[in-house]
Protein backbone atom coordinates (compact mmCIF):
# COMPACT_ATOMS: atom_id res chain seq x y z
CA UNK A 1 0.00 0.00 0.00
CA UNK A 2 3.15 2.07 0.69
CA UNK A 3 3.95 1.83 -2.82
CA UNK A 4 0.70 2.51 -4.14
CA UNK A 5 0.04 5.92 -2.09
CA UNK A 6 3.51 7.08 -2.86
CA UNK A 7 2.82 6.29 -6.74
CA UNK A 8 -0.13 8.04 -6.49
CA UNK A 9 1.57 11.53 -5.23
CA UNK A 10 4.00 11.53 -7.71
CA UNK A 11 2.13 10.63 -10.73
CA UNK A 12 0.55 13.46 -11.63
CA UNK A 13 2.99 16.34 -13.15
CA UNK A 14 0.02 18.66 -13.07
CA UNK A 15 -0.06 18.84 -9.24
CA UNK A 16 3.60 19.09 -9.19
CA UNK A 17 3.58 22.10 -11.08
CA UNK A 18 0.78 23.85 -9.64
CA UNK A 19 2.64 22.86 -6.02
CA UNK A 20 6.05 24.87 -7.13
CA UNK A 21 4.08 27.31 -8.59
CA UNK A 22 2.08 28.01 -5.31
CA UNK A 23 5.13 27.86 -2.86
CA UNK A 24 7.14 29.99 -5.41
CA UNK A 25 3.99 32.73 -5.72
CA UNK A 26 4.49 32.15 -9.55
CA UNK A 27 8.21 33.49 -9.34
CA UNK A 28 9.33 30.07 -10.71
CA UNK A 29 7.67 31.24 -14.32
CA UNK A 30 9.97 34.47 -13.96
CA UNK A 31 13.16 32.19 -13.02
CA UNK A 32 12.44 30.27 -16.23
CA UNK A 33 12.20 32.89 -18.11
CA UNK A 34 14.87 34.66 -17.27
CA UNK A 35 17.12 31.78 -17.66
CA UNK A 36 16.08 31.73 -20.99
CA UNK A 37 16.23 35.00 -22.23
CA UNK A 38 19.18 36.17 -20.78
CA UNK A 39 21.75 32.78 -20.32
CA UNK A 40 20.85 30.73 -23.19
CA UNK A 41 22.04 31.42 -27.03
CA UNK A 42 21.82 29.78 -30.12
CA UNK A 43 24.15 26.60 -30.71
CA UNK A 44 24.53 25.64 -26.91
CA UNK A 45 24.59 22.02 -25.30
CA UNK A 46 22.29 22.46 -22.69
CA UNK A 47 21.84 20.05 -19.86
CA UNK A 48 18.50 20.45 -17.51
CA UNK A 49 18.90 18.17 -14.14
CA UNK A 50 15.34 16.70 -13.08
CA UNK A 51 13.49 18.55 -16.11
CA UNK A 52 9.76 17.82 -14.93
CA UNK A 53 7.54 18.58 -17.68
CA UNK A 54 9.64 20.15 -20.06
CA UNK A 55 8.31 23.60 -19.93
CA UNK A 56 11.89 25.20 -19.24
CA UNK A 57 13.25 22.67 -21.65
CA UNK A 58 11.27 23.91 -24.60
CA UNK A 59 11.97 27.60 -23.63
CA UNK A 60 15.96 26.83 -23.74
CA UNK A 61 15.41 25.19 -27.36
CA UNK A 62 12.95 28.02 -28.44
CA UNK A 63 16.13 30.16 -28.10
CA UNK A 64 17.99 28.07 -29.85
CA UNK A 65 19.60 26.00 -27.87
CA UNK A 66 20.46 21.42 -28.10
CA UNK A 67 18.67 20.72 -24.64
CA UNK A 68 19.07 17.43 -22.90
CA UNK A 69 16.60 17.25 -20.39
CA UNK A 70 17.07 14.13 -17.37
CA UNK A 71 14.36 12.99 -14.83
CA UNK A 72 13.85 10.07 -12.24
CA UNK A 73 9.82 10.14 -12.99
CA UNK A 74 8.57 8.53 -15.87
CA UNK A 75 5.28 10.58 -15.04
CA UNK A 76 7.51 13.33 -15.55
CA UNK A 77 9.30 12.70 -19.02
CA UNK A 78 5.82 11.02 -19.84
CA UNK A 79 3.75 14.61 -19.47
CA UNK A 80 7.55 16.39 -20.80
CA UNK A 81 7.52 14.25 -24.14
CA UNK A 82 3.95 15.27 -24.84
CA UNK A 83 4.95 19.01 -24.07
CA UNK A 84 7.96 19.37 -26.46
CA UNK A 85 6.02 17.24 -29.09
CA UNK A 86 3.25 20.10 -29.33
CA UNK A 87 5.71 22.54 -29.66
CA UNK A 88 8.06 23.30 -32.78
CA UNK A 89 11.10 22.79 -31.18
CA UNK A 90 11.21 18.50 -31.02
CA UNK A 91 14.15 18.04 -32.95
CA UNK A 92 15.90 20.54 -30.18
CA UNK A 93 15.24 18.20 -27.28
CA UNK A 94 16.11 14.90 -25.74
CA UNK A 95 14.93 13.67 -22.89
CA UNK A 96 16.53 10.66 -20.64
CA UNK A 97 14.99 8.62 -17.87
CA UNK A 98 17.74 8.46 -15.30
CA UNK A 99 19.09 8.99 -11.68
CA UNK A 100 20.93 12.64 -11.29
CA UNK A 101 24.33 10.89 -9.96
CA UNK A 102 25.00 9.08 -12.79
CA UNK A 103 25.55 12.32 -15.35
CA UNK A 104 29.24 11.70 -15.26
CA UNK A 105 29.17 8.16 -16.12
CA UNK A 106 26.54 8.62 -18.87
CA UNK A 107 28.01 11.72 -20.54
CA UNK A 108 31.37 12.62 -21.88
CA UNK A 109 33.43 15.38 -20.12
CA UNK A 110 33.40 19.41 -21.56
CA UNK A 111 30.26 18.18 -23.09
CA UNK A 112 27.22 21.16 -21.99
CA UNK A 113 27.89 24.72 -22.10
CA UNK A 114 25.15 25.35 -19.39
CA UNK A 115 23.69 22.93 -17.18
CA UNK A 116 20.42 24.05 -15.11
CA UNK A 117 19.19 22.54 -11.82
CA UNK A 118 15.75 24.22 -10.99
CA UNK A 119 13.94 22.62 -7.96
CA UNK A 120 16.31 19.36 -8.18
CA UNK A 121 19.13 19.89 -6.65
CA UNK A 122 17.18 20.27 -2.82
CA UNK A 123 15.16 17.00 -3.35
CA UNK A 124 18.65 15.08 -2.64
CA UNK A 125 20.74 14.33 0.39
CA UNK A 126 23.84 17.02 0.82
CA UNK A 127 25.90 14.48 -0.08
CA UNK A 128 24.25 13.54 -3.44
CA UNK A 129 24.51 17.23 -3.66
CA UNK A 130 27.84 17.02 -3.44
CA UNK A 131 29.01 14.58 -5.92
CA UNK A 132 26.55 15.38 -8.81
CA UNK A 133 27.93 19.40 -8.43
CA UNK A 134 31.20 17.73 -8.87
CA UNK A 135 29.99 15.86 -12.10
CA UNK A 136 28.44 19.00 -13.23
CA UNK A 137 31.86 20.53 -12.93
CA UNK A 138 33.52 18.11 -14.98
CA UNK A 139 30.92 18.45 -17.81
CA UNK A 140 30.91 21.73 -19.12
CA UNK A 141 33.01 23.01 -21.24
CA UNK A 142 35.41 25.67 -21.33
CA UNK A 143 33.95 29.37 -20.00
CA UNK A 144 30.41 27.39 -19.44
CA UNK A 145 28.10 28.03 -16.79
CA UNK A 146 25.84 26.08 -13.87
CA UNK A 147 22.73 27.79 -13.11
CA UNK A 148 20.79 26.67 -9.79
CA UNK A 149 17.41 27.78 -9.33
CA UNK A 150 16.04 26.61 -6.02
CA UNK A 151 14.69 27.32 -2.33
CA UNK A 152 17.45 28.43 0.27
CA UNK A 153 16.90 29.26 4.02
CA UNK A 154 17.01 32.86 4.70
CA UNK A 155 20.87 33.93 5.85
CA UNK A 156 19.62 36.20 8.87
CA UNK A 157 17.93 35.11 11.69
CA UNK A 158 15.14 38.17 10.94
CA UNK A 159 14.74 36.76 7.74
CA UNK A 160 14.16 32.89 8.36
CA UNK A 161 11.78 33.67 11.33
CA UNK A 162 9.99 35.34 8.65
CA UNK A 163 10.69 32.59 5.80
CA UNK A 164 9.24 30.38 8.25
CA UNK A 165 6.36 32.32 9.39
CA UNK A 166 4.77 32.85 5.73
CA UNK A 167 6.13 29.50 4.45
CA UNK A 168 4.66 27.21 6.91
CA UNK A 169 0.88 27.71 5.97
CA UNK A 170 1.88 27.68 2.22
CA UNK A 171 3.48 24.40 2.37
CA UNK A 172 0.72 23.11 4.21
CA UNK A 173 -1.98 24.34 1.85
CA UNK A 174 0.39 23.45 -1.29
CA UNK A 175 0.45 19.65 0.20
CA UNK A 176 -3.22 19.60 1.01
CA UNK A 177 -3.93 21.11 -2.80
CA UNK A 178 -1.11 18.79 -4.66
CA UNK A 179 0.63 16.75 -2.55
CA UNK A 180 3.86 18.17 -3.46
CA UNK A 181 6.63 19.94 -1.27
CA UNK A 182 10.04 21.46 -1.63
CA UNK A 183 12.91 21.46 0.82
CA UNK A 184 15.16 24.32 0.70
CA UNK A 185 19.23 23.96 0.61
CA UNK A 186 21.13 24.74 2.86
CA UNK A 187 24.55 27.26 2.67
CA UNK A 188 24.12 27.06 -1.26
CA UNK A 189 27.01 29.20 -1.96
CA UNK A 190 28.83 27.73 0.56
CA UNK A 191 28.01 23.93 -0.90
CA UNK A 192 29.36 25.47 -4.58
CA UNK A 193 32.16 26.71 -3.60
CA UNK A 194 33.53 23.32 -1.91
CA UNK A 195 32.41 21.39 -4.95
CA UNK A 196 34.71 23.81 -7.20
CA UNK A 197 33.01 26.84 -8.54
CA UNK A 198 32.99 30.14 -8.18
CA UNK A 199 29.46 32.11 -7.76
CA UNK A 200 29.26 35.01 -10.17
CA UNK A 201 25.52 36.18 -10.35
CA UNK A 202 23.17 35.30 -7.46
CA UNK A 203 19.48 36.85 -7.75
CA UNK A 204 17.25 36.33 -5.16
CA UNK A 205 13.48 36.58 -4.81
CA UNK A 206 10.65 36.05 -1.76
CA UNK A 207 13.01 37.58 0.93
CA UNK A 208 15.96 35.58 -0.19
CA UNK A 209 14.16 32.19 -0.03
CA UNK A 210 14.33 31.83 -3.57
CA UNK A 211 17.41 31.91 -5.66
CA UNK A 212 19.11 31.75 -9.05
CA UNK A 213 22.84 31.35 -9.23
CA UNK A 214 25.50 31.18 -11.49
CA UNK A 215 27.95 30.05 -11.04
CA UNK A 216 31.27 28.83 -13.15
CA UNK A 217 34.20 26.33 -12.53
CA UNK A 218 37.50 27.10 -9.94
CA UNK A 219 39.64 25.19 -8.37
CA UNK A 220 39.64 21.57 -8.53
CA UNK A 221 38.59 20.07 -5.16
CA UNK A 222 39.80 16.90 -4.26
CA UNK A 223 36.63 14.47 -3.32
CA UNK A 224 36.61 11.76 -0.77
CA UNK A 225 34.96 9.32 0.55
CA UNK A 226 32.65 9.81 3.75
CA UNK A 227 31.15 7.26 6.09
CA UNK A 228 27.87 8.88 7.39
CA UNK A 229 27.88 7.17 11.11
CA UNK A 230 28.50 4.06 13.26
CA UNK A 231 25.43 1.89 13.15
CA UNK A 232 24.66 -0.01 16.40
CA UNK A 233 21.10 -1.90 18.21
CA UNK A 234 20.09 0.40 20.81
CA UNK A 235 16.28 -0.09 22.69
CA UNK A 236 15.48 3.85 23.50
CA UNK A 237 12.33 5.47 24.19
CA UNK A 238 12.36 7.41 20.87
CA UNK A 239 12.85 3.88 19.27
CA UNK A 240 9.76 2.27 21.04
CA UNK A 241 8.06 5.01 19.88
CA UNK A 242 8.75 4.95 16.11
CA UNK A 243 8.08 0.60 16.80
CA UNK A 244 4.10 2.27 17.66
CA UNK A 245 4.04 4.72 15.02
CA UNK A 246 4.69 1.97 12.65
CA UNK A 247 2.68 -0.39 14.04
CA UNK A 248 0.10 2.11 13.30
CA UNK A 249 0.99 4.15 9.99
CA UNK A 250 3.21 2.46 7.54
CA UNK A 251 0.78 3.68 4.69
CA UNK A 252 0.56 7.37 4.90
CA UNK A 253 3.81 9.59 4.38
CA UNK A 254 6.31 10.97 4.95
CA UNK A 255 8.03 7.79 6.04
CA UNK A 256 10.51 7.96 8.63
CA UNK A 257 14.13 7.31 6.55
CA UNK A 258 17.68 6.81 7.61
CA UNK A 259 20.03 9.35 5.08
CA UNK A 260 21.13 7.48 2.33
CA UNK A 261 24.90 6.43 2.39
CA UNK A 262 27.46 4.26 3.85
CA UNK A 263 27.56 3.54 7.65
CA UNK A 264 29.84 0.86 9.52
CA UNK A 265 28.24 -1.89 11.77
CA UNK A 266 31.13 -2.94 14.13
CA UNK A 267 34.28 -2.77 13.03
CA UNK A 268 35.03 -3.32 9.50
CA UNK A 269 38.11 -2.82 7.50
CA UNK A 270 38.65 -2.66 3.96
CA UNK A 271 37.99 -6.57 3.17
CA UNK A 272 34.56 -6.71 5.15
CA UNK A 273 31.51 -7.22 2.89
CA UNK A 274 29.19 -4.93 1.86
CA UNK A 275 25.39 -5.07 2.56
CA UNK A 276 22.38 -3.18 0.63
CA UNK A 277 19.32 -1.99 2.03
CA UNK A 278 17.05 0.57 2.00
CA UNK A 279 16.38 3.44 3.84
CA UNK A 280 12.69 3.41 5.49
CA UNK A 281 13.75 3.87 9.03
CA UNK A 282 12.39 0.52 10.53
CA UNK A 283 14.30 -1.81 7.75
CA UNK A 284 17.31 -0.27 8.65
CA UNK A 285 17.11 -1.11 12.41
CA UNK A 286 15.83 -4.87 12.09
CA UNK A 287 19.15 -5.19 9.84
CA UNK A 288 21.02 -3.65 12.73
CA UNK A 289 19.62 -5.75 15.67
CA UNK A 290 20.23 -8.80 13.52
CA UNK A 291 23.99 -8.04 12.95
CA UNK A 292 25.08 -6.23 15.58
CA UNK A 293 27.40 -7.98 17.42
CA UNK A 294 27.46 -10.97 15.23
CA UNK A 295 29.22 -9.21 12.06
CA UNK A 296 31.76 -6.35 11.31
CA UNK A 297 30.56 -4.44 8.13
CA UNK A 298 29.41 -1.70 5.82
CA UNK A 299 25.90 -1.02 5.28
CA UNK A 300 25.30 0.95 1.88
CA UNK A 301 21.94 3.01 2.71
CA UNK A 302 20.10 3.70 -0.71
CA UNK A 303 17.33 6.21 -1.40
CA UNK A 304 13.96 4.39 -1.46
CA UNK A 305 12.05 7.14 -0.73
CA UNK A 306 11.52 5.61 2.85
CA UNK A 307 9.99 2.37 1.77
CA UNK A 308 10.72 -0.77 2.82
CA UNK A 309 13.09 -2.84 0.56
CA UNK A 310 10.21 -5.42 -1.37
CA UNK A 311 7.66 -2.71 -1.69
CA UNK A 312 10.11 -0.56 -2.95
CA UNK A 313 11.96 -2.41 -5.36
CA UNK A 314 7.85 -3.43 -6.34
CA UNK A 315 7.38 0.43 -6.46
CA UNK A 316 10.29 1.52 -9.18
CA UNK A 317 11.82 2.64 -5.87
CA UNK A 318 14.60 0.48 -5.35
CA UNK A 319 16.50 -0.44 -8.84
CA UNK A 320 19.79 -0.84 -10.33
CA UNK A 321 20.34 2.62 -11.10
CA UNK A 322 19.41 4.02 -7.31
CA UNK A 323 21.98 1.54 -6.10
CA UNK A 324 24.41 2.67 -8.51
CA UNK A 325 23.94 6.27 -7.78
CA UNK A 326 24.56 4.99 -4.21
CA UNK A 327 27.78 3.88 -4.49
CA UNK A 328 28.52 6.73 -6.70
CA UNK A 329 28.23 9.08 -4.11
CA UNK A 330 29.54 7.42 -1.43
CA UNK A 331 32.76 6.66 -2.98
CA UNK A 332 32.71 3.02 -1.91
CA UNK A 333 35.54 1.77 -3.63
CA UNK A 334 37.78 4.13 -1.44
CA UNK A 335 36.58 2.34 1.32
CA UNK A 336 36.55 -1.24 0.85
CA UNK A 337 39.41 -3.37 -1.67
CA UNK A 338 36.66 -5.37 -3.05
CA UNK A 339 34.08 -5.15 -5.52
CA UNK A 340 30.99 -7.38 -4.44
CA UNK A 341 27.74 -6.01 -3.01
CA UNK A 342 25.25 -8.39 -0.52
CA UNK A 343 21.49 -7.03 -1.82
CA UNK A 344 18.55 -8.58 -0.01
CA UNK A 345 17.18 -11.08 -1.69
CA UNK A 346 13.33 -9.45 -1.93
CA UNK A 347 14.93 -6.59 -3.76
CA UNK A 348 15.67 -8.82 -7.06
CA UNK A 349 12.15 -8.21 -8.42
CA UNK A 350 13.45 -4.40 -9.24
CA UNK A 351 17.20 -4.18 -9.07
CA UNK A 352 18.34 -5.72 -12.40
CA UNK A 353 21.98 -7.46 -10.99
CA UNK A 354 23.25 -7.67 -14.65
CA UNK A 355 22.46 -4.56 -15.30
CA UNK A 356 24.42 -3.53 -12.13
CA UNK A 357 27.15 -5.04 -12.90
CA UNK A 358 27.68 -3.46 -16.49
CA UNK A 359 26.83 0.00 -14.53
CA UNK A 360 29.51 -0.39 -11.89
CA UNK A 361 31.41 -3.71 -12.56
CA UNK A 362 30.64 -4.60 -8.74
CA UNK A 363 29.31 -8.04 -7.95
CA UNK A 364 26.23 -8.60 -7.22
CA UNK A 365 25.15 -11.53 -4.43
CA UNK A 366 21.41 -12.06 -3.46
CA UNK A 367 21.40 -12.68 0.42
CA UNK A 368 18.57 -14.20 2.24
CA UNK A 369 15.07 -13.26 3.04
CA UNK A 370 15.22 -12.42 6.47
CA UNK A 371 17.80 -10.28 8.01
CA UNK A 372 18.44 -12.77 11.09
CA UNK A 373 19.50 -15.54 8.11
CA UNK A 374 22.69 -12.74 7.71
CA UNK A 375 25.35 -13.76 10.41
CA UNK A 376 24.82 -17.28 8.73
CA UNK A 377 25.48 -16.40 5.41
CA UNK A 378 28.08 -14.24 5.71
CA UNK A 379 29.84 -17.04 7.92
CA UNK A 380 29.08 -19.58 4.99
CA UNK A 381 30.84 -17.38 2.69
CA UNK A 382 27.71 -16.36 1.18
CA UNK A 383 26.04 -19.37 0.57
CA UNK A 384 22.17 -19.89 1.17
CA UNK A 385 20.32 -22.87 2.13
CA UNK A 386 16.64 -23.79 0.88
CA UNK A 387 14.91 -22.12 4.34
CA UNK A 388 17.42 -19.12 3.83
CA UNK A 389 15.38 -18.77 0.32
CA UNK A 390 11.88 -19.36 1.39
CA UNK A 391 9.82 -16.40 2.23
CA UNK A 392 7.57 -17.33 5.75
CA UNK A 393 4.29 -15.50 6.69
CA UNK A 394 3.80 -16.81 10.16
CA UNK A 395 1.22 -15.61 12.28
CA UNK A 396 2.89 -12.76 14.48
CA UNK A 397 3.97 -11.32 11.06
CA UNK A 398 0.41 -11.67 9.71
CA UNK A 399 -0.83 -9.79 13.04
CA UNK A 400 0.97 -7.15 12.54
CA UNK A 401 0.54 -6.42 8.96
CA UNK A 402 -3.63 -6.68 9.46
CA UNK A 403 -2.74 -3.76 12.51
CA UNK A 404 -1.14 -1.37 10.14
CA UNK A 405 -3.54 -1.86 7.55
CA UNK A 406 -6.40 -1.39 9.73
CA UNK A 407 -4.90 1.87 10.84
CA UNK A 408 -5.38 2.87 7.35
CA UNK A 409 -8.36 1.19 6.07
CA UNK A 410 -10.59 1.42 9.53
CA UNK A 411 -10.15 5.10 8.72
CA UNK A 412 -11.53 5.10 4.85
CA UNK A 413 -14.67 2.51 6.29
CA UNK A 414 -15.39 4.03 9.78
CA UNK A 415 -15.14 7.81 9.20
CA UNK A 416 -18.21 7.70 7.00
CA UNK A 417 -20.02 5.46 9.18
CA UNK A 418 -19.48 7.74 11.99
CA UNK A 419 -20.45 10.88 10.06
CA UNK A 420 -23.83 9.25 8.20
CA UNK A 421 -24.70 6.28 10.05
CA UNK A 422 -23.44 7.03 14.01
CA UNK A 423 -25.42 4.60 15.26
CA UNK A 424 -23.93 1.24 13.49
CA UNK A 425 -20.11 2.69 14.77
CA UNK A 426 -19.73 0.09 17.06
CA UNK A 427 -20.97 -2.37 15.58
CA UNK A 428 -19.40 -1.61 11.97
CA UNK A 429 -16.07 -1.24 14.16
CA UNK A 430 -16.30 -4.79 15.90
CA UNK A 431 -17.16 -6.26 12.93
CA UNK A 432 -14.46 -4.93 10.84
CA UNK A 433 -11.78 -5.68 13.53
CA UNK A 434 -13.02 -9.07 13.52
CA UNK A 435 -13.17 -9.86 10.20
CA UNK A 436 -9.71 -9.05 10.03
CA UNK A 437 -7.91 -10.64 12.74
CA UNK A 438 -9.78 -13.44 12.04
CA UNK A 439 -8.49 -13.57 8.29
CA UNK A 440 -4.83 -12.76 9.87
CA UNK A 441 -5.46 -15.84 11.76
CA UNK A 442 -7.20 -18.61 9.34
CA UNK A 443 -5.60 -17.24 6.12
CA UNK A 444 -3.58 -19.86 5.79
CA UNK A 445 -5.71 -22.04 6.04
CA UNK A 446 -8.27 -20.38 3.77
CA UNK A 447 -8.49 -21.99 0.22
CA UNK A 448 -8.48 -19.79 -3.34
CA UNK A 449 -4.74 -17.67 -3.63
CA UNK A 450 -6.21 -14.50 -4.28
CA UNK A 451 -7.58 -12.29 -2.03
CA UNK A 452 -11.24 -12.41 -4.00
CA UNK A 453 -11.25 -16.13 -3.81
CA UNK A 454 -10.59 -16.05 -0.13
CA UNK A 455 -13.52 -13.35 0.53
CA UNK A 456 -16.08 -16.01 -0.33
CA UNK A 457 -15.48 -18.67 2.82
CA UNK A 458 -14.29 -15.76 4.89
CA UNK A 459 -17.87 -13.59 3.73
CA UNK A 460 -19.63 -16.93 5.03
CA UNK A 461 -17.94 -17.54 7.95
CA UNK A 462 -19.38 -13.65 8.82
CA UNK A 463 -22.96 -14.88 7.89
CA UNK A 464 -22.80 -17.48 9.82
CA UNK A 465 -21.72 -15.71 12.91
CA UNK A 466 -24.47 -13.39 11.83
CA UNK A 467 -26.77 -16.12 12.17
CA UNK A 468 -25.53 -17.27 15.21
CA UNK A 469 -25.81 -13.76 16.98
CA UNK A 470 -29.53 -13.27 15.81
CA UNK A 471 -30.49 -16.48 17.75
CA UNK A 472 -28.85 -14.84 20.95
CA UNK A 473 -30.14 -11.80 20.55
CA UNK A 474 -32.48 -9.76 20.06
CA UNK A 475 -34.66 -10.38 17.08
CA UNK A 476 -34.13 -7.66 13.78
CA UNK A 477 -36.38 -6.73 11.24
CA UNK A 478 -36.51 -8.34 8.04
CA UNK A 479 -35.19 -5.44 6.44
CA UNK A 480 -31.97 -4.99 8.95
CA UNK A 481 -31.13 -8.26 8.50
CA UNK A 482 -31.24 -8.43 5.15
CA UNK A 483 -29.14 -5.06 5.02
CA UNK A 484 -26.55 -6.54 7.49
CA UNK A 485 -25.84 -9.77 5.32
CA UNK A 486 -25.31 -7.37 2.39
CA UNK A 487 -23.34 -5.28 5.32
CA UNK A 488 -21.14 -7.92 6.16
CA UNK A 489 -20.68 -9.41 2.82
CA UNK A 490 -19.05 -6.08 1.50
CA UNK A 491 -16.66 -6.07 4.43
CA UNK A 492 -15.59 -9.77 3.71
CA UNK A 493 -14.72 -8.89 0.42
CA UNK A 494 -13.04 -4.99 1.06
CA UNK A 495 -11.24 -7.08 3.90
CA UNK A 496 -10.19 -10.16 1.98
CA UNK A 497 -9.07 -8.57 -1.20
CA UNK A 498 -7.61 -5.37 -0.03
CA UNK A 499 -5.77 -6.73 2.57
CA UNK A 500 -4.11 -9.38 0.19
CA UNK A 501 -1.25 -6.95 -0.21
CA UNK A 502 -0.10 -7.89 3.53
CA UNK A 503 0.38 -11.29 2.14
CA UNK A 504 4.10 -12.33 0.66
CA UNK A 505 1.88 -15.42 -1.01
CA UNK A 506 -0.63 -13.00 -2.91
CA UNK A 507 -0.77 -10.43 -5.62
CA UNK A 508 -0.41 -6.97 -5.68
CA UNK A 509 -2.75 -4.96 -3.13
CA UNK A 510 -3.95 -3.06 -6.05
CA UNK A 511 -4.85 -5.86 -8.43
CA UNK A 512 -8.82 -6.35 -7.74
CA UNK A 513 -9.88 -2.68 -7.40
CA UNK A 514 -11.89 -2.72 -10.47
CA UNK A 515 -13.77 -6.25 -9.59
CA UNK A 516 -14.01 -5.11 -5.95
CA UNK A 517 -15.86 -2.08 -7.73
CA UNK A 518 -18.23 -4.27 -9.73
CA UNK A 519 -19.07 -6.18 -6.41
CA UNK A 520 -19.90 -3.28 -4.06
CA UNK A 521 -21.78 -1.34 -7.16
CA UNK A 522 -24.05 -4.94 -7.49
CA UNK A 523 -24.40 -5.03 -3.71
CA UNK A 524 -25.73 -1.56 -3.42
CA UNK A 525 -27.74 -2.19 -6.86
CA UNK A 526 -29.31 -5.06 -4.53
CA UNK A 527 -29.47 -3.50 -1.17
CA UNK A 528 -32.07 -0.58 -2.75
CA UNK A 529 -33.87 -2.93 -5.51
CA UNK A 530 -34.67 -6.46 -3.41
CA UNK A 531 -36.57 -4.70 -0.45
CA UNK A 532 -38.71 -2.67 -3.20
CA UNK A 533 -39.55 -5.63 -4.98
CA UNK A 534 -39.90 -7.40 -1.63
CA UNK A 535 -41.96 -4.80 -0.67
CA UNK A 536 -40.02 -5.00 2.58
CA UNK A 537 -39.59 -0.85 2.25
Amino acid sequence: MATVLMKWLETSPQKYQRGIHLLTLGRIARIHRRIASEYVRPGMQVLEIGCGTGSLCVQMAQQGAQVTGIDLSPQMLGEASQQIARSEVVDQVSLKLMDAALVGEVFPPGQFDLIVASFSLSEMPRAQQQYLLLACRDLLAEGGTLLIADEVRPKSLAARMLYQLVRLPMQLLTWLLTRTTTHPIDEAEDLLRRTGFRVDQAAAYLGGSLVLLAAQPGAAPRPAAVVIGHLEHRVTLKTRLKDVLLLFNRLIPPYPKVQPGVYSLGRPDAQSPVVVTGNFDLTVRRLVKALDGCADLWVLVVDTAGINVWCAAGGGFFTAEKVAAALRVSRLDQIVSHHALILPQLAACGVDGWKLRSLTGWGVYWGPVEAEDLPAYLSSGRKKDAAMRQVEFPLRSRLEMVTVTLSFYALVILLPVLVFWRPRFWPVTFSLLGLAYVYAVVHPQMPGRDGLEKSIPLALCSLAGFWVYLQWAAPMGVLSVFGWALGLTGLSVFTAAEMQGMSPHMRGEQANWLIEAVIFVVLGLVYWVVPLLAGWR
